[in-house]
């Protein structure tokens, strides 16, 4: 994330150039072109014996006998040598590593680095303001963006800061851009964070002799390098681990302890009586200001320029807003899915039970409506013969089967054709290949029923599902009438994982999501494998559009935008063949997700909209957010869980991904309940989201690209393996009821 907000940085008007008035008569490429010289190689390094704690690197000037330390970058002379050690280990090198500054007797200073970190840090602050103890921190700038709070309370407290770069690089592994702004991204956060301006810095490694580019890079910007001489080495000392307090000669010292960066509640230990006893040793502590020349003293109240205040902005959108986001996204997520969960569940069990209490057995035979067939069908030879051999066997009476032939290459025509002499109630149609919706709307125009129930040629009815659709046509006095019906398509090849998958996905689908928006009125699907439609509303509605690849749900709107109401029947069972790879699957349901995102284009009017009750403000909102929130949300959400999980941070995932698994063990423990399905569905609910997720994400993603490129999804038709197992008893009965006595049915072409 910091790369890419790096990356957005380097953009801006300004953004890289040095913060502070540094001269230099050299390139900014200058100090990696020094290293490749071999000029700094076993540079010798004045001052490290001693102890001193600010470094630089120095281009050594012999003029008129004398040695000088020269500022490699401008014109300006840092000292004389005089002394005949150092003289001695300069010897004829150009460069040397000169460290100075020393601090006073009986004085600790206390420098933290890594930080600020949300948790730690306040506590190292509380410990120092009991102790009275000021301190020097230096920060990462990542670590100010995400936690400006705790960065304000370090200036507010008088504490120094001081540079650490934005994310502890090692600065080998960067270009020159990359690491310069790792500096200066970092001062302009400072800035624009709490007008905060400071010119020093440490290495994130702390090393200058073997960081001679890092320290360069930073010298030539104007920034000093502040190194330390006790280190507490708290940063070796996994969480838990007791850490020895450092021992004191007396000396002064600039100590090197952790704020940030990981557990540090082993170094706050360490410091309760570190402090103490260094106090009782007679020891004062203070920041780093008594080394510093005042030109380095930092700044407070620094004015922000609009480049400082446009680089935190960068680094926050892509450091603090996804977090935030994706906070807002958990908590949404938790509390809507509990919400609609409870929901959907009772008023699924409510619209069980209210229909299961209704009564059809006293209905005349009079009034149930005539019923018309519909069966579209193309390349179906292996499976439409049992196809008709279900229908065949259907315990209703009055109804008549429409097949339309549409171009089909096999032995389709053959097959209807000889099945059409034995069986009068079934009528063929033969048409040119127009599609599927063409193929349909061919058969409603032939048909002659009150009612038209259509279905797929590899669907398989239970002998009591035209019945179960029937009755819902029959005459109603109050409320909207019946424009349509939806069954309950059941997956008949259960055969491996996926198939599995899919049965429990219909089952909790159907059973309780479906039901329940019944019960509001909020049904947004009527399958066209499993349906029924009142003939007079499909005229008004021009039957099967082709506007959309999901003219399904398209005609289900369109009805409800008629006034018609739609309705679940789960004793109107469909068994169905579902794709059994996984090639199949997904180019199922890209079609059928692009066709649903063009559905709810086209009826957009109906979204937010009260004259459509619970479908308006619930049912269509609610699948327009589904596709949206995952397009824009996805990536970032699969990027911050990553980071998680490298980091080993998983438990917050674990503990959502049981939520959602519990959720839908809810669920779909209803939906086996209410239906009497098999409890082995069960198993596949802790795998469901392993297939949902990758699946969910192809889908999305293929259909914005296809919406993007103007393209619409090809007709998906899968490969028939005539592997659906219906009910035995469907099939036996269309053995017995065969009758060949039976005269042949028209064909029509």
């Amino acid at each position: 994330m910091v790369v890419g907000a790096l990356s957005l940085v380097w953009i801006l008007p300004g953004a890289t150039a040095p913060l502070w008035k540094a001269e230099t008569n050299q390139s900014q490429d200058y100090p990696r072109q020094l290293l490749n010289s071999g000029d700094l190689e076993d540079i010798p390094w004045l001052g490290q014996d001693v102890g001193f704690a600010i470094d630089r690197i120095a281009l050594v000037q012999r003029t008129g006998g004398k040695v000088f330390l020269k500022d490699p970058f401008s014109t300006t002379i840092f000292r004389q040598v005089t002394s005949q050690d150092e003289l001695d280990l300069i010897g004829n090198r150009p460069y040397v590593l000169d460290s100075y500054g020393e601090p006073a007797d009986h004085t600790l200073m206390l420098t933290f680095d890594d930080g600020p970190d949300p948790t730690f840090t306040p506590q190292v602050l509380d410990l120092l303001s009991r102790e009275h103890v000021p301190a020097t921190f230096f920060t990462l700038g990542d670590n100010i963006v995400k936690n400006p709070d705790v960065f304000k309370r370090l200036i507010r407290e008088g504490h120094m800061v001081g540079n650490h770069t934005m994310s502890h690089i090692n600065f080998w592994d960067h270009d020159d851009a990359f690491n310069r702004e790792q500096i200066i991204g970092t001062d302009r956060v400072m800035r624009a964070t709490d007008g905060y301006g400071s010119r020093l810095f440490r290495i994130p490694t702390g090393d200058p002799e073997n960081n001679a580019l890092a320290l360069l890079q930073a010298q030539q910007l104007g920034y000093m390098h502040i190194n330390m001489d006790l280190d507490t080495r708290d940063w070796d000392h996994p969480p838990g681990e007791a850490i020895a307090t450092p021992s004191l000669d007396g000396k002064g010292h600039i100590v090197l302890v952790h704020d940030g960066g990981g557990d540090r509640s082993s170094t706050i230990e360490m410091l309760k009586a570190f402090i103490p006893q260094a106090k009782a040793q007679g020891y004062k502590f203070t920041t780093v200001q008594p080394l510093l020349p005042q030109e380095y003293v930092p700044e407070r109240s620094v004015g922000a320029t609009v480049d400082d205040h446009l680089t935190l902005a960068t680094f926050t959108s892509t450091l603090v807003t996804p977090n935030v986001l994706i906070g807002w996204l958990f908590w949404f997520g938790v509390g809507s899915l509990t919400l609609l969960t409870f929901l959907y569940v009772v008023l699924a069990l409510i619209s069980n039970r209210r229909m299961k209490k209704r009564s059809w057995d006293t209905v005349p035979e009079s009034d149930w409506p005539s019923v018309s067939v519909v069966l579209p069908v193309y390349n179906e030879e292996p499976v439409v013969a049992k196809t008709l051999d279900a229908l065949r066997a259907s315990d209703y009476v009055n109804f008549e089967v429409v097949a339309v032939n549409d171009g089909s290459t096999d032995g389709t025509a053959e097959v209807l054709n000889g099945y059409a002499k034995n069986w009068t109630q079934l009528r063929v149609i033969h048409q040119p290949n127009a599609g599927k919706s063409a193929a349909s709307n061919n058969g409603i125009t032939n048909s002659l029923g009150e009612v038209v129930v259509t279905l797929d040629g590899d669907t398989l009815f239970e002998k009591q599902t035209i019945k179960a659709f029937a009755r819902h046509f029959v005459a109603q006095s109050k409320g909207k009438p019946v424009g349509a019906v939806a069954g309950h398509v059941k997956v008949g090849n259960r055969r491996n994982i996926l198939t599995a998958w899919q049965s429990l996905e219909y089952l909790s689908g159907i059973c309780v999501t479906r039901m329940a928006e019944g019960l509001m009125g909020a049904i947004s699907i009527c399958p066209g494998a499993c349906a029924a439609w009142r003939r007079e509303a499909l005229v008004q509605a021009g039957g099967y559009s082709h506007d959309t690849l999901a003219e399904d749900a398209d005609l289900t709107l369109s009805l409800q935008r008629l006034g018609y109401s739609i309705v679940q029947e789960n004793e109107a069972v469909a068994w169905t063949e579902a794709p059994m790879t996984v090639r199949g699957l997904f180019k199922q349901r890209l079609r059928w997700t692009y066709g649903n995102i063009q559905t709810l284009y086209k009826h957009r009017g109906m979204l937010l909209n009260p004259r459509y009750g619970a479908l308006g403000l619930l049912t269509m909102p609610y699948a327009l957010l589904s596709v949206l929130v995952p397009l824009v949300f996805m990536p970032m959400t699969l990027i911050v869980a990553a980071v998680s999980l490298s980091k080993g941070e998983w438990q917050a995932i674990a503990v959502f991904a049981v939520f959602v698994a519990a959720t839908h063990m809810i669920i779909s423990l209803v939906a086996v309940i209410m239906v009497r399905e098999d409890p082995r569905h069960l198993f596949i609910v802790p795998i469901y989201r392993l297939i949902y997720e990758p699946l969910r994400a192809y889908v999305l993603v293929g259909s914005l690209l296809q919406a993007l490129r103007g393209r619409a999804v090809g007709w998906y038709k899968p490969e028939r393996t005539n592997t659906v197992n219906a009910p035995a008893s469907t099939a036996d009965t269309a053995e017995e009821e065969v009758d060949s006595s039976q005269q042949p049915q028209e064909v029509v072409h």
